[in-house]
């Protein structure tokens, strides 16, 4: 198992996550540091398409869209595993917040 933590920014231009070999992400604490509510999105993108993404966002990806998330709280995905093969990627944006916020996910190799 080994995890991974993110600091989440406005835009999708670095992955979250990145999968190396065949993975399946077991959980994804997503925590809002701020003094205020923010907002965030997630995306979760095959290898096929990352370049592309990278370059020009699309939302045919996108798994929770303007997720709230209290202040000083932490959303927790854990109800449905992500099976990931190598190079796809998970990206975490928050574009319209002034809240921080940070990522751990923790994964296990299959």
């Amino acid at each position: 198992m080994a995890i991974t933590n993110y600091q989440v920014a406005a835009t999708v231009s670095t992955g979250a996550y990145a999968s190396s070999g065949d993975n399946a992400i077991t959980v994804i604490y997503i925590t809002n540091k701020s003094a205020t509510d923010g907002n965030v999105d997630v995306y979760l993108v095959p290898s096929a398409n990352v370049s592309s993404f990278e370059s020009s966002p699309s939302q045919n990806y996108k798994i929770y869209n303007n997720l709230l998330i209290k202040a000083q709280d932490t959303y927790i995905v854990d109800s449905e595993k992500l099976i990931l093969s190598s190079g796809d990627k998970i990206y975490i944006a928050a574009p319209d917040s002034a809240a921080q916020f940070n990522a751990t996910i923790s994964t296990i190799g299959l």
